[in-house]
């Protein structure tokens, strides 16, 4: 008998705040079986020490749930004269000398490792004045990056970030079909896809031989241009376009809940395990 394949429900516990606990328990309750680790008691995770990272990993393990992605800020970073704008680095520091950026990735590695993560989340620089913006392909510490992965059985995830200068469609090809065979694969963050215009049916198929991961956020936009944030499914995001093309060019692919709603981030992410559970064929586990 054939087992079917099915694709895996994420929630991510600092979504509710601080304390992991919150949400690992919504997430035992909503029958959600992985977490993605972004930070924790008030930290980014890559910065936590050893001895907290195990305690994060023995709450996780005490509920029976796994860890699905480590969701670090790598590469979300300038050379320390630049001058980025406000950015969200969950308590990671966007401003990083050359030297000290291996130690950083060396250190994500071991947070993997400790955690159970199979994958880590990288960014692609952050866009700064144009003669101090570096350039993600061509990077010499992304083979090195790439490399240490492989040794270590963890795959990076490029996410398109538009704070970043590998956002649009064009760009993300070029960066994947250069260094997919080293292990690079995509954390498609399909609200990020949709704010630069290109969250379309044929953008999607070109980008999903290389998606190993989704994040799911969902936001209205407003007539000032900004943009409110609400639970998956009940914004503008064009999910029901995008999630059927996903799950038929890869039926067991992490998508994972990231609200970003403020008020009331527990109903929201019930909401929105709800509507992925309804819109993905298959179901979710």
């Amino acid at each position: 008998m054939t087992v079917p394949l099915t694709s895996m429900l994420v929630l991510n516990p600092d979504e509710l705040g601080p304390d992991p606990t919150l949400g690992m328990d919504l997430a035992v309750k909503l029958g959600i079986g992985h977490l993605e680790i972004r930070s924790a008691e008030g930290a980014n995770a890559v910065t936590l020490p050893k001895e907290r990272l195990e305690h994060i990993r023995s709450l996780a393990d005490e509920r029976g749930l796994k860890v699905a992605a480590l969701a670090s800020p790598l590469w979300k970073w300038c050379r320390p004269e630049a001058r980025p704008g406000r950015v969200d680095t969950f308590g990671f520091p966007t401003q990083v000398a050359l030297e000290h950026r291996l130690g950083w990735v060396e250190r994500a590695m071991k947070a993997a490792a400790i955690l159970g993560a199979p994958t880590i989340r990288i960014f692609s620089h952050l866009r700064v004045e144009p003669e101090l913006t570096e350039q993600f392909t061509g990077d010499p510490l992304l083979p090195r990056a790439l490399e240490v992965a492989n040794r270590s059985g963890v795959r990076l995830l490029l996410e398109n970030e538009p704070v970043c200068t590998v956002a649009h469609a064009e760009p993300l090809l070029e960066v994947l079909r250069r260094y997919h065979g080293q292990g690079l694969g995509l954390w498609l963050d399909v609200a990020n896809l949709h704010e630069v215009g290109q969250a379309t049916g044929e953008v999607v198929e070109y980008l999903a031989p290389y998606v190993g991961y989704v994040h799911v956020k969902d936001y209205e936009s407003n007539a000032d241009g900004s943009r409110t944030f609400c639970p998956a499914g009940e914004g503008c995001v064009p999910y029901d376009e995008v999630l059927p093309l996903l799950h038929a060019a890869c039926p067991t692919l992490p998508y994972a809940l990231e609200t970003h709603v403020r008020d009331s981030p527990a109903d929201a992410l019930r909401a929105g395990a709800a509507f992925l559970r309804s819109m993905v064929p298959g179901g979710l586990e």
